[in-house]
């Protein structure tokens, strides 16, 4: 094996040495999943290429032609996004841009898979002259998808083997992270056009076909690989890959790459403090030398002490929420791959207090199809409605989660999964025996937080399709969430395709009065149903009353010793308008912020104060833990203002209480109990159920 290596430094060594001195633009078109490219930008790295980079997602645009000239070769990866390319002006329309490059006599490198699904949606398809997939792709015939429309020899393509005849390339075989590559295409050359790699074995039910294309249209030379480049088995491959690639186009490069020197950084009015709430500060920057081939720069934070956003037009953006005060270090980086950069230190002030109700809304959701990225927007608009103080944190963005600190500056967290059910972030699966939710979150919430979960499949995510067995105690969804059966799925399971019409609150739950949840389509798929612990408490059930699932729970909130957890099965993004989820949100985030009212009303005389077990049948226990000696005293309310119950409990010193209290005498129905301590006093409700 090191011998192996040892003449795979070599190729490469000598690989590069011939492929140095060509400009090269990577293109990051992955909106789905843009980490992906980290892999190709390490093939250059290995290769010693400098390289720039254009991320269109973040640009939310296309590069131009203009921009695009500057450079002998375009590598443009798609990766394994299926919609919205802006490869196709993210409206399935020819992309001029590139189109007019190529005519000047560009190359590119088109790299992914999708692509052709974006415009086209399913194979089979058939072009002819004056289709740009036929004239500059050289593609004559989409035949098919792996995984889509195989299933016989294999489920996908196991691999790529070489065209010998091809003349550019020699790596033989282009193998997976994967045993087989899901969404391949299968394509038939153009007859000016020749295929490079063939999916592979010949057995296999796509085999022959080719994978990956080169064409020439004019002065432009074109290499088209129908598959996802960022996932081969090993660095080594793709960096061979490239270097062979590279290496062929090469031979026609013209531009001499001009790097930048210096960069220096300024902001609107020489600031650097930002002091209003929800403020912003513009940056710019001078690049030297003028004719510098790419005078762009990637903005990013560093050494943060509080939370902050950038764009890559150079926007500073606070976060108008107490976590938002700090200091934040702006960098400029010469995007041209000089490693040329420039820093700005900030100092943020006034976004908020520590004592203000606020929410942090995690966006979970990572599924690029049918609006899946920008679902939460609906939920940030519910709380915009709702005057709440709140941060949004998209995990698709940062490739990361909340860290413990910017969870326990928040008093509840939202994380939202959206129609996700691959991959969330929220699950540290890295032990199958006790999989639970992410460290951050978990110690967030055995800190006593608030958490609220909503979004479809994200128990599908970890377990599959349900049923699942009765859970136990010691396992998390059982502890944590109450769930004691994840019984079925609507649509998937049980109600013959047909989805679930509607949620009916649970009367007198004591959260929610919303009633019924409906959705903007005639019925929602993927709905869980559960069944629950004996300590938990249903919100809403699957309905109506004669929907096979009715007898189960779509909403629930768990008390798991300092945590309270509701979890919401369903997307709520998809309720049928905004006001409904304007209540929805009121409704949940006014219990939350009564919990963390009461806290703050009594802090430094009691602690610990727990109602349990709630709802209530015939008594109940309520304990706290004095700080210091004072008088206390126990009311019940009726919802009408009535005392059901008077209890003085007189003077008392410091310890921890336990206070047994009868509910004999009382009816169904929600109470407030109202525990005073001294001059302070706090209200909870308790629910009677017999």
């Amino acid at each position: 094996m090191k011998k192996l290596y040892t003449i795979l430094t070599v190729i490469l060594l000598f690989a590069t040495l011939s492929i140095q001195s060509q400009s090269i633009l990577l293109v990051n078109d992955n909106g789905k999943n843009p980490e992906r490219a980290d892999a190709l930008k390490t093939a250059l790295n290995d290769l010693g290429l400098p390289f720039s980079y254009f991320n269109t997602v973040d640009k939310n645009a296309s590069p131009t032609a203009d921009f695009m000239d500057d450079f002998d070769v375009v590598i443009w990866y798609t990766g394994n996004d299926s919609g919205g390319l802006y490869l196709w002006n993210a409206s399935d329309t020819v992309n001029t841009e590139l189109k007019t490059y190529l005519d000047n006599g560009g190359m590119l490198w088109l790299q992914g898979l999708d692509f052709l699904y974006d415009l086209y949606k399913g194979a089979p398809d058939t072009f002819s002259v004056g289709d740009f997939v036929y004239d500059y792709l050289g593609i004559s015939t989409y035949v098919a998808q792996s995984h889509k429309d195989d299933g016989v020899y294999s489920d996908g393509v196991p691999f790529f083997e070489v065209d010998t005849a091809n003349g550019i390339f020699s790596l033989d075989t282009l193998k997976w992270h994967w045993a087989t590559m899901y969404f391949a295409d299968a394509m038939i050359p153009t007859d000016s056009a020749k295929a490079l790699y063939k999916m592979g074995p010949a057995e296999y039910d796509l085999g022959g076909y080719a994978g990956a294309i080169y064409n020439e249209s004019g002065e432009a030379k074109i290499m088209t690989f129908a598959t996802e480049t960022g996932k081969l088995d090993a660095q080594w491959r793709l960096d061979t890959l490239y270097a062979q690639g590279l290496r062929y186009f090469k031979q026609f490069a013209k531009k001499e790459t001009k790097f930048v020197e210096s960069i220096t950084l300024s902001t609107d009015g020489n600031k650097t403090t930002i002091d209003t709430k929800g403020g912003s500060l513009q940056f710019s920057t001078t690049v030297l030398p003028d004719d510098a081939t790419d005078k762009n720069v990637v903005w990013s934070l560093e050494n943060n002490t509080c939370f902050a956003a950038i764009d890559q037009n150079g926007l500073l953006t606070t976060s108008p929420v107490s976590f938002g005060n700090g200091t934040v270090t702006v960098v400029a980086t010469a995007s041209d791959g000089s490693g040329v950069k420039a820093s700005m230190d900030i100092t943020i002030s006034n976004q908020g207090d520590a004592s203000d109700f606020e929410v942090l809304l995690v966006a979970d959701g990572n599924w690029s199809g049918k609006g899946g990225l920008t679902r939460y927007l609906e939920l940030d608009t519910a709380l915009i409605n709702n005057n709440i103080n709140k941060l949004v944190y998209r995990t698709v963005e940062t490739d990361d989660i909340p860290t413990l600190d910017m969870l326990q500056a928040f008093d509840v967290v939202i994380w939202y999964t959206s129609n996700d059910q691959t991959n969330l972030k929220i699950w540290d699966v890295s032990d199958s025996s006790n999989i639970k939710f992410n460290a951050p979150l978990m110690t967030y919430l055995d800190n006593g937080g608030l958490l609220w979960v909503q979004g479809t499949d994200y128990l599908y995510d970890i377990y599959g399709n349900p049923p699942v067995a009765d859970f136990k105690v010691g396992d998390f969804v059982y502890d944590y969430l109450g769930i004691k059966t994840y019984v079925a799925k609507s649509h998937t399971d049980a109600d013959s395709k047909k989805g679930v019409p509607q949620l009916d609150v649970v009367l007198d739950n004591g959260i929610c009065e919303l009633d019924p949840i409906e959705w903007s389509y005639s019925k929602l798929w993927r709905v869980d149903a559960y069944a629950l612990t004996d300590d938990a408490l249903g919100i809403y059930k699957l309905g109506p009353s004669d929907y096979i699932l009715n007898p189960f729970y779509a909403m629930v909130y768990k008390k798991n010793g300092k945590s309270r957890i509701i979890t919401s099965a369903f997307e709520t993004a998809r309720l049928d308008d905004q006001d409904n989820l304007d209540q929805l949100f009121q409704e949940v985030l006014a219990f939350f912020e009564s919990i963390t009212n009461d806290v703050n009303e009594i802090k430094g005389y009691v602690s610990d104060i727990e109602i349990y077990p709630n709802p209530v049948q015939n008594h109940t226990i309520l304990s706290y833990d004095l700080a210091k000696k004072a008088n206390v005293k126990l009311l019940i309310y009726s919802i009408d203002g009535q005392i059901v119950y008077n209890r003085d409990l007189g003077s008392q010193i410091q310890g921890k209480y336990s206070i047994d209290i009868s509910t004999n005498g009382l009816k169904n129905g929600t109470y407030l109990c109202a525990f005073k301590v001294d001059d302070k006093q706090i209200t909870k409700k308790i629910l009677v159920v017999k």
